[in-house]
């Protein structure tokens, strides 16, 4: 059974196009339909998310990649391979948190880990397009960030999610991120694209959600997410948050 899911995750759930298993990872089995758009079918420990079923156990652990995917609407059940998770009783999970509170900034945010050149560099151009409301200087800066780094979401992809949160926090040039992701989405995976797209909508995970609440220990979850993720999302966040503040009162 399912616990948690987001309305991404059940519109994917409901809609029942045609699909196929993407990757398998410890407590992650992520699924993909012909639009491209992706399911992540998830242990507890992993959470919830934009795009997550979250299970009521550890089951996914044992899929396999060629492990073929169903579907049976009337009973509201997902079958790939071994694993059945019935979705009908699983609680809506709100994936966008409530930026605004970050306006009060808390003291004591750690410095982020210096970026690599490849990384800072296009991460200023994109900063410095905000600023001047250069759409195509901005524009250009993105596209050096996406797909930029190793990994299933690039580190220019997380720079650019945390770019996206700190402009949600301000209400700032929303308009210019859901281009942004829009733009470049196809220069990176399906997988890291599908959350770029909910980034632009503020939709994530569950450790920047703890952030906004204040909980304890959310800022040490937040950058333990994948190798670099949680840290180079942090990143594009603290470099975006004064510049967010400053345009949200430009364009007041």
């Amino acid at each position: 059974m399912a616990e948690l899911i987001a309305p991404q995750a059940r519109r994917w759930l409901l809609d029942g196009r045609p699909a196929r298993s993407l990757h398998v990872f410890d407590g992650v089995c992520n699924l993909v339909n012909d639009r491209g758009e992706v399911l992540s079918v998830v242990s507890p420990r992993i959470g919830p998310g934009p795009l997550h079923l979250v299970a009521a156990d550890e089951a996914a652990v044992a899929l396999e990649r060629r492990d073929p995917v169903r579907f049976d609407g009337a009973s509201r059940q997902l079958t790939v391979g071994r694993l059945c998770v019935g979705w009908q009783a699983a609680n809506l999970w709100s994936p966008r948190p409530e930026w605004a509170l970050l306006r009060e900034r808390p003291a004591g945010w750690p410095a982020p880990e210096p970026l690599p050149p490849d990384i800072d560099a296009p991460l200023r151009h994109t900063l410095a397009g905000l600023v001047a409301g250069d759409w195509a200087a901005c524009l250009a800066g993105a596209r050096g960030l996406a797909g930029r780094g190793a990994g299933l979401t690039p580190s220019g992809d997380d720079v650019l999610l945390g770019i996206f949160y700190a402009l949600w926090v301000w209400q700032a040039r929303l308009e210019w991120v859901a281009r942004l992701a829009a733009e470049v989405a196809p220069l990176t995976t399906t997988l890291s694209a599908n959350l770029l797209r909910a980034a632009a909508d503020g939709e994530a995970m569950w450790q920047w959600h703890d952030l906004v609440d204040g909980r304890p220990g959310a800022m040490a979850a937040l950058l333990a997410v994948g190798h670099t993720s949680g840290a180079d999302a942090w990143a594009g966040f603290v470099a975006a948050y004064t510049i967010g503040k400053v345009l949200a009162g430009m364009l007041t």
